[in-house]
């Protein structure tokens, strides 16, 4: 009786993710701040970068690289996971993705960076979304604790917005959890709700509920309209 009772309560408290436990090791935001300071204060290039940059876009690099301290110690990457063996050996790093450069479809792109940001050390993630895809602005601000910014900001306003550090903010409300976000790739992938059912080995009156929180978090009203957005958001960028 007293195991069902913690198990209901951290239900009811929404802790069913890891990643949005309350962590007490927040060493890599009080890291990223120490950094922000020394490169302001220091003229010395440091050996590690602020920024790790993934992106296509050989202006935009350029552009980011020829800033003020902190932002030119930049290193750049054509591949999320040429960054990720980056931010092994720099964990203080912030990454920042540039969407329109991706190579895969972006709920495989939002799902490799949730794991990054939700969970230890809590990498600091900026998405680049260009102003008028609201898909893909609406879809990666319900995924994770991610910073979006437009990527069209003037250059001094995306340079601030890239400077900033905020601590890192743990909203069930708003973002998805692990058990809604795993229901909204099958989603993605074609398969219904009773199949999900039967994959996840939960009751079908449950998913029913995940995807009106999935709803809910879209702002959307009808299955049809996140299908359809799904259908959208599914598919690979041609280049």
């Amino acid at each position: 009786m007293r195991m069902t009772v913690r198990r209901y309560r951290r239900r009811r408290q929404g802790s069913d993710s890891l990643g949005f436990s309350q962590s007490h090791s927040s060493a890599p935001f009080f890291d990223r701040l120490v950094y922000l300071s020394q490169s302001i204060n220091q003229t010395r290039r440091p050996d590690t970068p602020f920024i790790v940059l993934v992106t296509h876009d050989h202006f935009l690099y350029a552009g980011i690289q020829r800033g003020p301290a902190p932002l030119r110690h930049c290193c750049g990457y054509d591949t999320l996971e040429s960054a990720f063996s980056a931010l092994e050996t720099w964990p203080s790093a912030r990454l920042v993705v540039d969407i329109e450069s991706r190579t895969m479809p972006l709920i495989q792109m939002l799902d490799m960076l949730r794991r990054i940001i939700l969970y230890p050390p809590f990498t600091a993630v900026s998405l680049l979304v260009r102003a008028d895809d609201y898909d893909t602005r609406l879809l990666c601000k319900t995924s994770g604790p991610f910073d979006v910014l437009e990527r069209q900001l003037p250059a001094l306003a995306l340079q601030q917005a890239l400077t900033a550090i905020s601590a890192p903010v743990n909203n069930r409300s708003i973002y998805f959890s692990r058990e809604e976000w795993t229901i909204l790739q099958y989603l993605s992938q074609g398969e219904s709700l009773r199949n999900i059912a039967l994959f996840r080995q939960r009751p079908y009156s449950r998913i029913v509920y995940r995807l009106g929180r999935i709803l809910s978090k879209l702002g959307l009203h009808h299955r049809q309209e996140l299908l359809h957005l799904l259908h959208r958001i599914s598919l690979s960028p041609t280049r």
